[in-house]
């Protein structure tokens, strides 16, 4: 549907119940016995995942729609008294890896890994925290960027060798709806902090930019927030305190504005909400109104799963109204967490959630939210996990990796 941000839905069907595509095992990956291999990231098609032992990590990438290593696994050294280890995709091809111990004191140790050559460009110290104090950078990832905040202070960019770059000043933290997680939208490459002031300041990730939205002298600028492709701010003029919204693109230049007042609902990150007293739009950020609902309590959840809207309507968020953004026609609730903490995918159609009962995950229609199928939980000393990489759904049992596609 023309309007709507683009989303990384999950290419093959999940109307039946999904099957083993391609298979590798932790042997044909070069990596010793007993490896246990779960995803970090993606960069397009190629998987980034890690290998996990008792003594270290390994790093590999895998083209998730083939099953094909396309390089690694990358020896990255030994897990001694390490307290933390992640790993992120720092501008492609590039992914920083970070241990971080427990002395905060002494500095992390960075690995940097060019995925187009499988190469370690770096192996060093870093002043970067996974999880630190407050005077000491913390790592943030949004979008394919690392960023690192100094509550108090700002945000700060990170280069190739793991270390600080450029620095926007700032309180250094980044607000909730950075940690809202299994999202379809592709991501922006901005990001907010609070300024100190009234006005949030909104920045690039990639260079560390500030944009300042083009608004007249009078114009009180607050909070923003980020959408893909564009800026929602909320505002006020001298001399009228009402609150109104305004939308600009990513470099500033104003979008659109809702002729009626309003707040942003800071929980609606893929489409805007605009809430007031009387009726919440939801809206597309060049102006486009999609809904006018009944005004909601505080702060509704929402998601957009292709051209449906659900917005979740309690406390609990177990309750998710739906609607097509087609056609404006109100939908079947959905009740449960599958759209909530459990949702892991979704082909436009059927989402891919975890299990609330023994099994390890289901589908379930969005049409009709009925459960169509279940894939069964662990058996006594089973591992099994399931993940969205890009667009394919990929299930470790034990020692083996596989995708999960529409039985033929």
């Amino acid at each position: 549907m023309p309007g709507l941000p683009k989303q990384t839905l999950l290419t093959s069907s999940m109307r039946q119940q999904p099957g083993p595509g391609w298979t590798v095992t932790v042997g044909e990956l070069g990596l010793p016995p007993g490896t246990v291999v779960r995803p970090v990231d993606n960069i397009g098609d190629r998987g980034i995942f890690i290998g996990i032992t008792g003594e270290g990590w390994w790093l590999l990438g895998l083209d998730v729609n083939s099953g094909q290593r396309v390089f690694g696994p990358v020896r990255l050294g030994s897990a001694g008294d390490a307290t933390d280890f992640n790993c992120y995709v720092n501008g492609p091809p590039l992914v920083l890896c970070v241990r971080q111990g427990p002395n905060l004191s002494v500095p992390s140790t960075a690995w940097v890994v060019d995925t187009s050559t499988g190469k370690v460009t770096f192996d060093g110290p870093t002043d970067l925290r996974i999880a630190g104090t407050q005077d000491q950078p913390r790592i943030e990832h949004v979008g394919d960027y690392v960023i690192a905040g100094v509550t108090g202070k700002g945000m700060y960019g990170v280069g190739s060798r793991g270390e600080l770059t450029w620095f926007v000043p700032g309180n250094g933290i980044l607000p909730a709806q950075f940690t809202v997680e299994q999202r379809d939208s592709v991501p922006s490459t901005l990001a907010v902090q609070g300024s100190g002031r009234v006005d949030d300041v909104v920045f690039s990730v990639v260079d560390g930019k500030v944009v300042k939205p083009e608004v007249p002298e009078e114009i009180q600028l607050g909070q923003a927030v980020i959408y893909p492709g564009g800026i929602g701010y909320e505002y006020t003029s001298s001399g009228d305190l009402s609150e109104r919204v305004a939308f600009f693109d990513n470099t500033g230049k104003k979008l659109s504005e809702p002729s009626s007042g309003g707040t942003l609902e800071t929980r609606s990150l893929d489409l805007p909400i605009v809430a007031s007293e009387s009726k919440n739009l939801v809206m597309t950020v060049d102006g486009r109104q999609l809904l006018e609902l009944a005004p909601s309590g505080p702060s509704a959840d929402a998601r957009l799963i292709g051209s449906r809207f659900f917005i979740a309507t309690d406390p609990d968020h177990r309750e998710w109204q739906q609607f097509d953004l087609r056609t404006g026609d109100q939908g079947k609730t959905c009740v449960g967490e599958d759209l909530w903490t459990y949702y892991i995918a979704s082909d436009g159609d059927v989402v891919v959630a975890l299990d609330e009962g023994d099994g390890l995950v289901r589908g379930v229609d969005l049409t009709t939210c009925d459960v169509l199928w279940t894939i069964s939980g662990s058996a006594p000393n089973e591992a099994k996990e399931v993940w969205k990489v890009h667009t394919s759904l990929i299930q470790r049992t034990d020692d083996k990796l596989f995708s999960l596609v529409s039985p033929k």
